[in-house]
């Protein structure tokens, strides 16, 4: 240690002028540097906890602190000490290591699953498995869905639209190539080749398109409309086969000419629509007539339509008949149109292609396939008439890839604006200590590349280890940006000071860096542990409440900031370790330039310009810059004038009083958030799939709302009691509210029943035909007594069910549809399983929680089914993956919100061991919670996934400055500070500038992410921005104003009790015959070696409760006696010394007591060494020192 660093022995006997400069200097020693300052500056407490509190802890009340901070202190020190010894080669393994994860994240693909927002737990992801096992065992099979809109907003039945909506399903049904390879070679093969069981969904189009051609063609030749062919909603038929438009056509009008036989979907109010157009198609599937006028022409579409085309589809129509219809299309709406169609308008069609998975397919094949159908039809079709989306979960994933890809670039506006505030900061300041250098440049920079390094490496390895790239992945660079930087900002700060103190108290050992990196870490390490920590454990609660894709996003952004924090302690600290070798060897070579230029001067005589000029120019002196001068006042009045402010009662009831208006509309917001994931909110505000969400959510729900019932075990459903079941299970699907009933049911037993009712010899007949490869004329005709066996059967038909005969029914002509809904035995040819669809239909459908409403009255139909009846059953629905969180999001949020906030707790009181510090911060994250939550509601913000997620992270950081203020003022009253104005400035004077600056920076890096016009970004800059303003907030407004009061009202407690105390000792006395004036004595004061004793031996003693309430007379706070030179435990250097001034009180001037510090000394004020005003004040200061040193020499040797 030093001489330097050693508390000089001051003499009693000192005179009066000395002990005026002694109590100068004490004054501004007490004054510590809230920014910078000197040798005081090391009495200034930590930012939270560190070497400096523990020493004021241990020289004030003689308490060491807790030992597991002490023992943190102890290996940062040592950490410090090898990190600068071996600085090089640090960095070089930080940069090979984040070059090595950076190169990784390079080359894996992005890997999107939508299924992922869904909690784990949640029964939509159960759901969608037994879902893909029916279908697709060995691998996913394709399903793409075209959406087509006319341009000018119009109705797609126009001739001119539905011919070029013909044109694009013959274009994806022959243009579009699967290509594959295998064994024999490549190949490539079109949706008509490669498709086996949903090939005839789109066949009600090709039907309705060609009737619909056809009796318009009727109609311009004035000739009678066939009788054969019925295009009414929802049932249409053609040539007396029923075809199901519901699951094709949406955005339906009607004609009003409708209710004249019962229909009138435009007027729910005084009809039930599914009675009326079940009775509708009812009555239709009984009409028999024959055809008048247009017989040939129905014979010709017959021919052409079913016989001829592609394998019976019916869409080619080649008689000259039809062409001449085809030719006299129009584009304006005709005023005939509704004796074709009870539909006035339909505003969208829907195209479906969906084929099982073959064996010889991959998941890259099917993906390029779903592509390749966007690219065809959503980019290279042109078309002025209608507008096409292609909707597929390939082009899902593809669009998140591109959402999570867009923000990428816009990270650079990011990184450059938190550059900026970085450089401009750091600059600053060191301009205000007089330690600008170039390489505090490179510091600033480096304190924003670090945690692109960290999340570069932490992502890295994390796809090392089989993790999956989710595109919301592209988040946490900025994320960790935004909240890891702050801790570069502290060791910037605690690096200047600490050069601060060693360049006014240089020394052997403060002048090798090894100590100042030990000095730097061991004050700012346990703060940047704390804050590391609670950000870990909020990211850690997030991972295990939150669904799998957030939970990646909260894993990633958890290890990113523990790598980021190894590499502050590494990589940065051996950063600062060479720009302080520099900062040394610039130092030295100074401090030889100054001691020439004194040398020199001292020889010629002109010692003070010489010295003035290497004053200036080296600032290696203990005068401040001017800039430094001009601002401590303008930083000390602002804060004396904020806390005289604050500390005012009536402001500070006031700011209870807004808080508590906050809090009520906060919760009032909370209760009033919707719980909602959609689609819209995965993708860019450019993407196509943006409306397809409008077009499905706007025509399609309200319209026909599917869901699918799978039956994994029918069982026999040749037994008559078990046949009954499940015909009942399916009556009570469609008896829900808002039903279609059974003709929006796809129900393949009806039919079947039908089928095995026909007539035996027809039976044989057509079964020969088939055989042969000749169209049965029965089916032909399609008239007669066989109109029954193919009608859309709307009641379960009684009659037998011969499992034996499933396989003759698939191979019917009008049965080939059924393929899809069955599977059956290989071996056996029994029922192996079967699913069957409902409808619903209804305006309400539009909002989600209807939805949700609905989704659960299917669960509960089929829970009851599948377990009391034992189907086996299970129930799908595309949007149940998002319905489900209705339900599960409240309970995940509290979860998240509640564990975060134990680990928070857990966290403080490890480290500050500080009940009312725990109990203060953990209050202050409930309301930042709270508000964070209200506010977005009000904001029209939903709560999902990705809120909930970005309020997670949030939470992390919105501990730090309220359990700061919290420690502070509560280390100000541990140490004897009673005012309460006097504690508010203590810990403002600590907390509000590094809390300022944190808060700005921030805000200004997630702000870039407005750019993007995504929501994930909206959500996550709305909900940080709101963090950071509601913890200072409650930092520096709320919870100071609650600390006034609570104090204000702890202190009248005290003060009553203490006045009550004083009446029965005055009682007691009075009673013992008169009142007894009891008085200090005056005890002769003791010489030692510390400047206190000094000080008080110069003037007066204090009184034993001054002494004990200022630490003096060589006791601690607690009673235990302090001694003489006693040693810091914590670290290397000694106690620090105490400095108390007195006054004279007003009892006759015999009793000096330790002045109460005022408002304006507890500012922490940059403290500069005092110069005497002339020459005169310098030599008697001198003669003092001289004197001094004199008595001590003679002290000395009479000892």
């Amino acid at each position: 240690m030093s001489t330097t660093d050693r508390v000089r022995p001051v003499s009693p006997s000192e005179n009066g002028t000395a002990v005026t400069m002694r109590q100068r200097r004490s004054t501004l020693a007490r004054q510590g540097s809230m920014i910078g300052g000197g040798f005081p500056e090391r009495r200034r407490s930590s930012i939270l906890v560190g070497q400096r509190s523990m020493d004021l802890q241990m020289e004030q009340t003689g308490n060491v602190g807790p030992r597991f901070v002490l023992f943190i202190i102890r290996m940062y020190r040592r950490w410090g000490r090898f990190v600068a010894k071996h600085d090089w080669k640090a960095m070089l393994l930080c940069l090979i290591t984040s070059l090595i994860g950076f190169i990784v994240v390079m080359l894996t693909p992005q890997q999107n699953d939508i299924q992922g927002y869904a909690p784990p737990n949640a029964r939509a992801r159960i759901e969608y498995s037994r879902f893909q096992d029916f279908f697709s065992r060995d691998g996913p099979g394709i399903s793409v869905y075209i959406f087509l809109i006319a341009k000018d907003d119009g109705s797609m039945l126009r001739e001119a639209y539905m011919n070029e909506t013909l044109k694009v399903l013959d274009m994806a049904t022959d243009d579009v190539k699967l290509y594959y390879k295998n064994e024999r070679g490549d190949f490539n093969q079109s949706f008509s080749k490669f498709c086996r069981s949903f090939c005839k969904a789109n066949q009600p189009f090709r039907a309705f398109q060609s009737g619909f051609i056809f009796q318009n063609g009727l109609v311009k030749n004035g000739q009678k409309l066939s009788s054969r062919i019925n295009l009414d909603y929802p049932i249409a038929r053609v040539l007396q086969r029923p075809f199901s438009l519901q699951q094709t056509f949406f955005g339906i009008n009607f004609f009003n000419e409708s209710t004249t036989a019962g229909i009138d979907p435009s007027d729910q109010r005084q009809f039930n629509l599914t009675a009326a157009l079940l009775n509708a198609a009812q009555s239709s599937a009984a009409e028999n007539g024959t055809t008048d006028g247009g017989g040939i022409l129905d014979e010709v579409m017959l021919d052409e339509g079913t016989a001829n085309g592609r394998a019976g589809d019916g869409a080619n129509l080649t008689s000259d008949a039809t062409k001449l219809a085809l030719a006299r299309g129009a584009d304006d709406q005709p005023n005939w149109q509704q004796h074709v169609t009870n539909m006035r308008e339909v505003k969208m069609v829907m195209l479906r292609f969906d084929a099982e998975h073959q064996p010889n397919w991959t998941v890259a094949m099917v993906k390029q396939y779903e592509l390749a159908m966007r690219d065809r039809f959503q980019r290279e079709y042109k078309s002025d008439r209608i507008a096409l989306y292609v909707l597929s979960k390939s082009v899902i994933e593809d669009e998140m890839i591109r959402a999570g890809l867009s923000i990428i670039p816009y990270m650079s506006i990011g990184f450059a604006v938190m550059v900026i505030c970085s450089v401009f900061c750091v600059y600053m300041r060191a301009l205000y200590m007089h330690q600008h250098s170039a390489p505090k440049i490179f510091l600033a920079i480096a304190a924003c590349v670090l945690p692109f390094m960290s999340s570069a490496t932490a992502l890295g390895f994390m796809f090392m280890f089989g993790f999956r790239f989710s595109s919301i992945l592209c988040l946490i660079p900025i994320l960790v940006l935004s909240i890891g930087v702050d801790s570069s900002y502290l060791m910037i700060h605690e690096w200047q000071a600490v050069i601060q103190h060693c360049r006014r108290q240089p020394s052997r050992t403060n002048n090798q860096v090894d100590y100042r990196i030990s000095q730097v870490l061991s004050e700012i390490g346990p703060a940047v542990l704390i804050s590391t920590l609670t950000n870990i454990f909020a990211d850690g609660c997030g991972w295990y409440t939150s669904s799998p894709e957030l939970g990646a996003l909260c894993l990633g952004n958890m290890v990113s900031m523990l790598v980021a924090f190894i590499y502050q302690m590494t990589f940065y600290a051996g950063l600062m370790s060479l720009v302080g070798r520099y900062e040394i060897a610039t130092e030295r070579r100074e401090r030889r330039e100054l001691q020439e230029s004194i040398r020199r001067a001292v020889e010629t005589g002109g010692a003070g310009m010489e010295l003035g000029k290497s004053s200036v120019k080296h600032g290696l002196t203990r005068q401040h810059s001017k800039f430094h001068e001009h601002t401590k006042h303008y930083i000390s009045e602002s804060i004396q004038t904020y806390v005289s402010i604050v500390a005012n009662k009536f402001v500070a009831m006031l700011i209870v009083v807004l808080y508590f208006v906050y809090l009520g509309m906060s919760i009032w917001g909370v209760t009033q958030m919707e719980v909602k994931l959609s689609i819209q909110q995965l993708f860019t505000s450019d993407s196509p799939l943006l409306k397809v969400d409008e077009l499905r959510v706007g025509y399609q729900v309200p319209h026909f709302m599917s869901s699918t019932v799978l039956v994994f075990n029918p069982g026999n459903l040749s037994d008559p009691e078990r046949l009954a079941k499940m015909n009942k299970f399916v009556a009570e699907l469609e008896a829900i509210n808002g039903s279609w009933g059974p003709i929006g049911t796809k129900y393949f037993v009806r039919d079947f029943i039908a089928y095995e009712l026909r007539d035996e010899d027809d039976l044989e007949s057509e079964l020969a035909a088939l055989d042969a490869g000749v169209e049965s004329t029965t089916s032909a005709a399609g008239g007669g007594g066989d109109d029954t066996a193919m009608a859309l059967t709307t009641q379960t038909p009684n009659g037998p069910f011969r499992e034996e005969d499933l396989r003759a029914f698939l191979r019917w002509p009008e049965s080939e549809e059924w393929k899809a809904y069955i599977r059956l035995d290989n071996d056996t040819g029994r029922l192996e399983r079967f699913f069957f669809t409902t409808g619903y239909h209804g305006d309400q459908l539009k909002i989600w929680t209807e939805r949700g409403h609905m989704l659960n009255q299917w669960r509960a139909i089929v829970d009851k089914y599948a377990k009391s009846e034992n189907f086996n059953a299970s129930v799908y629905y595309d949007d149940s993956i998002f319905l489900d969180l209705i339900d599960n999001m409240p309970i995940d949020t509290l979860q998240s919100v509640i564990g975060t906030l134990l680990c928070m707790g857990f966290v403080c009181f490890l480290f500050l061991n500080s009940m009312f510090t725990v109990a203060m911060a953990s209050g202050c994250v409930l309301s930042i919670c709270c508000g964070i939550l209200g506010i977005l509601s009000w904001l029209k913000t939903d709560l999902d996934p990705i809120t909930m997620a970005a309020m997670t992270i949030s939470i992390g950081f919105s501990v730090d400055i309220p359990a700061h203020v919290s420690y502070h003022y509560y280390q100000a009253a541990a140490q004897g500070v009673d005012q309460p104005q006097a504690k508010l400035v203590n810990c403002l004077s600590s907390v509000a500038f590094p809390a300022l600056q944190a808060a700005l920076s921030t805000s200004l890096c997630v702000s870039s992410l407005l750019l993007v016009h995504l929501h994930m970004a909206t959500v996550f800059v709305r909900t940080m921005v709101l963090c950071v303003v509601l913890c200072n907030l409650h930092g520096l407004v709320f919870l100071p104003a609650f600390l006034i009061l609570f104090d204000s009202v702890v202190q009248h407690m005290r003060k009553r009790a203490a006045q009550r105390r004083a009446a029965g000792a005055a009682t007691d006395a009075n009673g013992g015959g008169g009142a007894v004036n009891k008085r200090w004595p005056t005890p002769i004061p003791e010489a030692n070696s510390s400047q206190e004793s000094s000080l008080r031996a110069g003037t007066a003693p204090m009184s034993p409760p001054a002494q004990h309430r200022n630490g003096a007379g060589g006791q601690y706070r607690n009673g235990r006696t302090k001694a003489p030179a006693e040693q810091s435990r914590v670290t290397d250097r000694p106690m620090l010394e105490r400095f108390n001034s007195v006054d004279e009180t007003d009892g006759g001037g015999t009793e000096m007591v330790a002045s109460k510090p005022s408002m304006k000394s507890i500012v922490k004020v940059p403290a500069t060494e005092v110069v005497p005003e002339n020459e005169e004040e310098q030599k008697v200061d001198d003669n003092n020192k001289s004197a001094t040193t004199d008595k001590q020499k003679q002290s000395a040797a009479e000892n």
